[in-house]
């Protein structure tokens, strides 16, 4: 037996999950046109950025999130499809076991798009930090605790295959079923707190600069960003600690609605960075559209803008954010 004893997991919560999935990954499909569009096209229309302009480990990321987040979906589909044929035959939906080979590679696939996530966050607090380590160290240690956890699922995964009794799967307290709970709620945890860490010093970051200068452009447009990160990092750290909270309950409903919901959000709130920095830097007519859409470029210090002139501490902590030229 797997874990604890479950109630039966209905059709009707079945065509419920894929409905939701629907939508958000309409959601999301629609979030990442308008990313490539910041990413690709400059602030003022429809124009290409020069090739030396464009951040490509940030276009690299969004797209290499979409091909992995549809291959989730895809796998989702396909195992939807399945129980549909497989209640037509007259069975009942609790009877119906993935092939093996469809958990591995949704729980792998699901990992990764949220290591993939995180290094891109920690990439932007590395950035603001002037490129220093002293505040990775344990972001690092949170992100390769999710690559052991990783690891662990896998070989756990293998060794239920040859033994459905093995080890945790006879003992475990948690959810088993969706991806061995005993391990993945630990992966959940990590990037929990890698985020919750990342995020809170980036905000503290901006509004240590803003005690300096409360009423310049600049000052401005990093209140706004300070804004943009918490609502993406509120929307982040909610599908995470929900997916935790999942493991923990009673049925598989639960587990299966948050576990096909999760990468899809966590797209659509790394896309909703790079979507709002870009609309506030096009509506401030900042004279940038030649420049390079960075982690957080929210002004641009060689173009001229009324930003040059200033000597302000927000002026400083601003070019760390648009001043990765490398």
């Amino acid at each position: 037996m797997s874990g604890p004893t479950l109630p039966p997991f209905l059709l009707p919560q079945a065509v419920a999950i894929t409905f939701a999935a629907g939508i958000f990954i309409g959601f999301y499909l629609i979030s990442v046109a308008h990313a490539n569009r910041w990413l690709i096209f400059t602030d003022d229309g429809w124009r290409f950025r020069s090739r030396r302009n464009i951040h490509w480990y940030t276009l690299a990321t969004t797209n290499i999130l979409v091909v992995l987040i549809l291959i989730g979906q895809a796998v989702n589909v396909n195992t939807s499809i399945a129980e549909a044929d497989f209640v037509e035959q007259g069975h009942k939906l609790g009877e119906y076991t993935d092939p093996f080979w469809k958990s591995m590679l949704k729980c792998t696939v699901s990992s990764v798009i949220v290591l993939l996530a995180d290094t891109v966050l920690m990439y932007r607090l590395w950035v603001t930090d002037q490129r220093r380590m002293r505040t990775m160290w344990f972001a690092i240690f949170l992100w390769l605790s999710g690559i052991v956890t990783t690891a662990l699922q896998l070989f756990l995964q293998v060794k239920n295959l040859h033994d459905p009794n093995f080890g945790p799967y006879r003992w475990a307290k948690v959810n088993m079923n969706v991806g061995p709970g005993i391990v993945a709620i630990p992966f959940v945890a990590s990037t929990i707190l890698l985020n919750a860490y990342c995020t809170g010093l980036l905000i503290w970051r901006i509004r240590r600069a803003l005690k300096h200068d409360e009423s310049s452009s600049a000052a401005r447009q990093l209140q706004i960003l300070t804004r943009i990160l918490m609502e993406s990092g509120i929307l982040y750290l909610s599908i995470s600690v929900a997916q935790f909270v999942a493991y923990f309950c009673p049925n598989n409903f639960a587990i299966h609605m948050i576990g096909t919901l999760h990468t899809p959000v966590i797209g659509i709130a790394y896309n909703l960075i790079i979507i709002r920095v870009g609309q506030t830097r096009s509506d401030d007519g900042s004279n940038i559209s030649d420049g390079k859409l960075t982690t957080f470029q929210v002004s641009d210090m060689t173009q001229g803008t009324s930003l040059g002139s200033t000597n302000s501490m927000v002026t400083r902590e601003t070019s760390r954010f648009a001043g990765d030229k490398t």
